[in-house]
């Protein structure tokens, strides 16, 4: 019996109850549990006792409050404590969040709506930002598939070319058995396409070898993938081009004329190139179909390499460098006439790389390149920025969360003394910030999208509301909110349910809140993003509009640019004579090559004989007439332009001023330079320099003025027209009826103007988004703004009354409640101001010319994000300091 009595209930079960139970609940239930326990020891024995006893404390405990209730026991009549249900006990807890939530209805609406813009701003970048990571990830064997590139350094300058030599895929297949298969491809440009008593241009009409299909994963819906082009003249279309040419009606076996090579058979249909390639075309031509170069320095082609299991990238390298002494060396003492040895003792090299096929879109950014790639430091950035947008929105949802909490203070004194213990409150705090993000959540859906299409062009893309809808994306964006719900309830939830009744009720809880560092530095975070947003907005919109209105060399206003000229064939100088009449037009000129957009541009090996021996370089070269410099307002700084009173001129070239700095010529005219032509005798010439044209901008100011030469012969693909009207839909209407009347063909024009501007199309949509990303944070640091302001001038409502009792002024009141924010927005401008001028400052480094950073951008950013604060906070001051100090005395 002595036994019985000293017998105890495990302490770890009693300690729980210590911990959840309220203090005067504590001893009462305590003493409860423990004369059963007594008594069933005596009836069940020790072991069986304590395992009852741990049964009871746990029903007790479960979900987490005691309540009396006159309801069934835990067991037999022993026990009067037991667990509401859980669904009662959840419908509680929303029933609370709901009515204080209505309750305080511009306050949750402040907080919903900018959280939700956090949100949906977030939403749209994690589209782009996966989308951009995504580019060749759909192929089958898209981990061991590569691009072979040609690498080349003459005269101590690097080029690296996106293709490499038409030859070298073959041998690589033939002379290494790491090698799987291996896809060439070849871009002859835009051509005309007709199809019965039509004609179309097409701009996307590529070239590729018989195995295309399968190697690249493109599906075919109609065709064999084994034979759709293993026939000359034979084609596959998208499926977009096929229903474009022959509507509903199956198109395998029905021809097309493809520009100026002839009839093709349509084998095949294959499915839209998805937009996550880093190459898009509509028309694939069989590989045969097109003079193939023998040569492994006069042509090239866009080479792709499938590595077999178990090879190494590294291998098929090393096996490469043995391509120059054995394929390569001939052909160099042909071009540059000199041997190998010579080759590399001079320092010049020549080789191939190899670029991972998924890697190309983002971090390839070479001579001659497919497209316009993307760049892997937007997606660094823009994931930053979703970031940044996303913790500015939750810093925002929890500073509002506490300060509003704070306001609840006296509601939670009032709970803890009725009974509540600790886990009540804070499943209380979190049942309602939960809630609240999951509301902002179903907004920022909404708000995503309606955006959705506006969002597409700025960003160049093509998502749909499935995408949004994708389960792993709101997979995704639930746990997000989930974890934000808890994260911006816990300040709330586990700080203030932890404070005593006595010093809540006191009010000293509120008074320590007041002081607000948590709040202050939260605020500060808030505005450090937001000035450092503006910041990179204004210095990529001033770098844009330096690019666009910097003297690059030649007038690109009013100049009209007609395709396919080539199909007037011996009529084409009757037409051009025919426009040049018309009195808009005042220059005309044949312009196989223009200085921005895709044109008819070469490469040619030069030879420049200079006191050292004979220097080898290659040099971009195009073909103008002696029209050209006239019509694109370019100046000659030596020597004299062509001209047909020269007969001589056909072996006369001009060249640029970064040529004759590269050439190492002090008075260049009359010089002489040979081309290597295509390294069979007698395909080089010799040419005299007859005049130095003022650099020009024919590349992208991410890259310096290259040297350039200009051989004399009209390009018959173009004509550039300089117009000088103030009517250019009649100027367009009348020639191209002319047009029309001349060759039945479309009418297909550009403006050089737009086309200069479509170069950085790029930087355009990234300096859009950026003013977006911008506003968008502005708005969600105003929001919290706005919402601080209000509480801290209804918490100082007492304050604010004896003030103005006491003789303040209106002016004295308001610049108390700014003076606060106005530090802080301060204290955020030196914050942003250094860490946005490095990252800027970085960014600029990409582009050859370039602006300079200026003090004024961030002073304006600062001013920006001042001027906006001072119009948020300043109604909350002047409505709290117009009220009648009567009536701020007795709100309590």
């Amino acid at each position: 019996m002595k036994q019985q009595q000293n017998l105890q209930p495990p302490r770890w079960a009693d300690k729980l109850l210590e911990w959840f139970v309220a203090p005067h609940w504590l001893e009462y239930i305590q003493g409860d549990l423990h004369e059963a326990f007594h008594k069933r020891a005596g009836e069940l024995g020790p072991v069986r006792a304590r395992i009852h006893y741990v049964w009871a404390v746990m029903h007790c405990l479960t979900p987490f409050f005691i309540k009396r209730r006159n309801i069934k026991p835990v067991y037999k009549d022993d026990y009067h404590y037991t667990k509401p249900h859980f669904t009662d006990m959840l419908s509680s807890y929303l029933t609370i969040a709901f009515r204080n939530l209505w309750r305080h209805k511009a306050f949750t609406a402040i907080n919903v709506i900018g959280l939700a813009v956090g949100l949906a701003t977030c939403l749209l970048i994690i589209l782009f930002v996966g989308h951009e990571l995504s580019y060749d990830d759909y192929h089958t064997h898209a981990d061991r598939m590569y691009r072979m590139t040609l690498k080349v350094r003459l005269s101590e300058k690097d080029i690296h070319y996106a293709y490499a030599s038409e030859p070298a895929g073959p041998a690589l297949l033939r002379d290494y058995p790491g090698v799987q298969e291996v896809a060439r491809l070849r871009d002859d440009g835009g051509m005309l396409v007709t199809s019965g008593q039509e004609t179309f241009r097409e701009e996307n009409v590529a070239f590729v070898d018989s195995n295309f299909f399968s190697f690249f994963s493109i599906p075919l819906i109609s065709g064999s993938g084994a034979n759709v082009l293993t026939e000359p003249k034979t084609v596959v279309l998208t499926a977009t081009k096929a229903r474009k040419y022959f509507g509903d009606a199956d198109p395998v076996g029905k021809t097309l004329i493809i520009g100026d090579r002839g009839v093709f058979r349509v084998t095949g249909v294959c499915e839209d190139i998805p937009s996550n390639t880093h190459f898009h075309y509509d028309m694939f031509g069989s590989f045969s179909s097109v003079n193939q170069g023998l040569k492994w320095l006069a042509s090239g082609a866009y080479t792709y390499v499938l590595l077999r299991d178990g090879y190494s990238i590294r291998q098929v390298e090393e096996h490469s460098k043995g391509f120059l002494s054995k394929y390569m060396a001939t052909e160099i003492k042909d071009f540059l006439g000199i041997d190998l040895s010579e080759f590399l003792r001079r320092g010049d090299r020549m080789g191939f790389d190899f670029q991972p096929v998924k890697s190309i879109h983002l971090y390839s950014d070479l001579d001659d390149e497919l497209e316009a790639n993307g760049d892997i430091k937007y997606v660094y950035i823009f994931s930053v920025i979703a970031m940044l947008i996303l913790l500015l929105a939750c810093i925002n949802f929890m500073n509002l969360s506490t300060a509003g909490s704070a306001g609840r203070s006296k509601e939670i004194g009032v709970r803890k003394v009725l009974g509540s213990i600790r886990r009540q409150l804070v499943s209380q705090f979190l049942t309602e910030s939960v809630i609240l993000t999951f509301l902002a959540l179903l907004l920022a859906l909404t708000l995503v999208l309606l955006l959705l299409p506006g969002f597409n062009i700025l960003a160049g893309k093509q998502f749909t509301r499935y995408d949004i809808m994708d389960w792993r994306m709101l997979s995704a964006a639930v746990l997000a909110c989930f974890m934000i719900g808890l994260l911006a309830g816990s300040y709330p939830a586990f700080v203030l349910s932890a404070f005593k009744p006595v010093t809540v009720l006191k009010g000293r809880m509120q008074v320590g809140l007041k002081s607000g560092w948590l709040r202050n530095t939260l605020v500060t975070g808030q505005f450090v993003v937001s000035i450092g947003i503006i910041i990179a907005t204004i210095v990529t919109k001033q770098q844009l509009r330096f690019m666009q209105n910097k003297k690059v060399g030649f007038d690109k206003e009013q100049l009209l640019i007609l395709h396919d000229t080539h199909v007037l064939g011996p009529k084409l100088d009757s037409f051009k004579a025919e426009l040049a009449a018309l009195t808009s037009v005042t220059h005309i000129t044949r312009a196989g090559f223009l200085p921005a957009g895709t044109s008819h541009q070469s490469q040619d090996g030069i030879l420049v004989r200079g006191r050292s021996g004979t220097e080898s370089f290659v040099t971009k070269s195009y073909y103008i007439d002696e029209d050209y410099l006239a019509t694109l307002g370019m100046s000659v700084t030596q020597g004299r332009n062509f001209s047909k009173a020269f007969p001589s001129d056909s072996s006369a070239i001009l060249i640029n001023e970064a040529a004759v700095r590269a050439y190492g010529f002090r008075d260049p005219i009359g010089k002489q330079l040979s081309t290597t032509g295509n390294g069979t005798p007698g395909s080089g010439h010799t040419y005299t320099i007859v005049g130095v044209v003022k650099d020009f901008h024919f590349e992208s100011m991410h890259q310096r003025i290259a040297p350039l030469i200009m051989f004399y012969g009209g390009d018959n693909s173009q004509l550039a027209l300089r117009i000088r009207t103030h009517d250019v839909t009649s100027l367009l209407e009348n020639i191209g009826q002319r047009w029309k009347a001349e060759t039945g063909n479309p009418f297909v024009y550009s403006f050089l103007n737009d086309r200069f501007n479509n170069i950085y199309q790029s930087e355009q949509r990234i300096g859009q988004l950026f003013g977006v990303f911008a506003g968008l944070a502005i708005l969600i640091a105003c929001l919290g703004l706005f919402g601080l302001a209000a509480l801290t001038t209804h918490q100082r409502t007492k304050e604010i009354g004896v003030r103005k009792v006491l003789g303040a002024s209106v002016t004295s009141v308001v610049t108390l409640l700014l003076t606060n924010y106005l530090r802080l927005i301060l204290i955020a401008m030196l914050i942003a101001s250094p860490i946005a001028g490095y990252t800027m400052n970085l960014w600029l480094q990409d582009f050859a010319f370039r602006i300079h950073l200026s003090w004024w951008f961030f002073a304006l950013s600062g001013g920006v994000a001042l001027f906006v604060a001072i119009l948020t906070v300043s109604y909350q001051a002047i409505k709290a300091a117009l009220v009648n100090p009567v009536a701020s005395l007795r709100s309590e």
